[in-house]
């Protein structure tokens, strides 16, 4: 129940730069306990790996991505959008790929609760170890 409580400190996340920045935080953290409790090599990953800033250094604080990071090795990029709370309870997941298979990418649209990110983590691993089967 703790961690339900602590997850409630990001409803407003939108709304405050800190709270989005800890939110951030919460995510890359997260991740790369999952890789280390997994064995997986973190060094290996860019993190973040897409841009979320304006030119001027301002956060677009819209949650697309809140998280992202790509693999130098594999060529993997992880993506998670996070929607507002307001929206209910939100989760799906796809496999992007580029037409010469050089570039695949798990993009992964959820509301933040403790059911999804259980689904989350066992996402992210099993596409990392090449487990995970497109829900297309």
């Amino acid at each position: 129940m703790e961690n339900s409580n602590r997850l409630h400190y990001f409803d407003n996340y939108l709304d405050d730069e800190d709270v989005y920045s800890a939110l951030e935080k919460y995510w890359i953290d997260m991740f790369f306990m999952l890789l280390h409790k997994e064995n997986i090599d973190g060094r290996d990953w860019i993190c973040p790996y897409y841009n979320t800033t304006f030119s001027n250094g301002k956060k677009m604080m819209d949650g697309n991505p809140i998280f992202s990071a790509k693999s130098k090795e594999k060529n993997k990029i992880i993506k998670i959008i996070q929607e507002s709370s307001k929206n209910g309870t939100l989760f799906s997941y796809w496999i992007n790929s580029s037409m010469d298979n050089s570039q695949n990418e798990l993009v992964i649209v959820c509301t933040l609760n403790n059911n999804n990110l259980e689904k989350i983590k066992e996402i992210i691993i099993s596409w990392i170890k090449g487990n995970l089967k497109d829900t297309k």
